[in-house]
């Protein structure tokens, strides 16, 4: 005989709230290394459609525009990231 679990008690998915605080941290910092990757793709993507020079000015513009959004830590903290993932390939 199979026991049915109450339709009253919770189920425990993986949201945010059900995360511990480290837990949080890490998805966190997942998130950030896979923009950053993801930047230097569309970077890549940019100089081969349209060349280094354009490629550079658009670059600036974005960070321009995340710096106003998120602030200048965050927009630092982007470029030092994407830095880091190119040196490691």
């Amino acid at each position: 005989m199979k026991l049915q679990q109450s339709s009253t008690e919770p189920e425990k998915g993986n949201s945010l709230a059900n995360m511990s605080s480290s837990e949080r941290l890490n998805l966190r910092e997942i998130m950030k290394e896979m923009e950053a990757r993801e930047w230097i793709k569309r970077y890549r993507k940019k100089m081969m459609e349209e060349g280094r020079g354009e490629a550079q000015y658009w670059w600036q513009q974005v960070l321009e525009d995340i710096a106003k959004r998120r602030g200048q830590p965050a927009a630092d903290d982007l470029r030092n990231r994407m830095n880091t993932q190119k040196e490691k390939k």
